[in-house]
């Protein structure tokens, strides 16, 4: 739900979300902006439970993001981050990942244990929820658990980006070009 007295000021944008992801933005990932308002997505899982309509375990609530327990950890101490907000993958505002990943990052400097943080974007990638979310998952040594990318292949493709890119444009280029060219036949690994 956005209203006009929320319009960005300076690219005339109805949602501040959007503005927020665009680099060029002058607050860019900078925080400056409140959102009072939630955009949820109806029938997503985590919208369900941020709404209250859905059962959960809340470990930490903050303004922007809760904390839960899965339904089904695979450690104690799993925790899943969730911003408050609808956004399908960490990718999809800068902004929203960003204050979920602060979070997380108090969270597990609270846990004082090793783990993993584990996020996705894309079925490709594990991702099962289309609302993102952050894993930290305590580890031990020996605790059996398996690295989330492992997949049983003995070769790795490998993508390189630009150190220095020029735009967000550049950066989508070189990614195509590196994919189209780890998918050509013959390609040694």
């Amino acid at each position: 739900m956005t209203d006009a007295a929320h319009a960005c000021w300076h690219c005339k944008d109805a949602d501040p979300a959007v503005c927020l992801a665009n680099p060029a933005h002058p607050s860019y990932n900078k925080g400056l902006v409140y959102f009072p308002e939630r955009v949820a997505k109806p029938g997503c899982p985590f919208c369900d439970i941020v709404a209250g309509e859905a059962p959960a375990t809340i470990v930490r609530e903050w303004d922007d993001v809760i904390a839960i327990v899965p339904h089904n950890p695979v450690v104690e101490g799993h925790t899943l981050v969730i911003p408050k907000t609808h956004v399908e993958d960490f990718t999809a505002s800068t902004y929203v990942a960003a204050r979920t990943m602060a979070k997380a990052a108090l969270l597990g400097n609270q846990m004082r244990s090793p783990m993993n943080l584990i996020t996705s974007k894309g079925r490709e990638a594990t991702q099962s929820v289309w609302h993102l979310h952050l894993h930290l998952v305590p580890r031990a040594e020996n605790d059996g658990l398996a690295l989330p990318w492992y997949s049983g292949r003995s070769s790795k493709t490998t993508v390189s980006v630009p150190a220095e890119p020029q735009d967000a444009a550049e950066v989508g280029r070189s990614v195509a070009r590196a994919v189209r060219q780890a998918r050509r036949p013959g390609r040694e690994g």
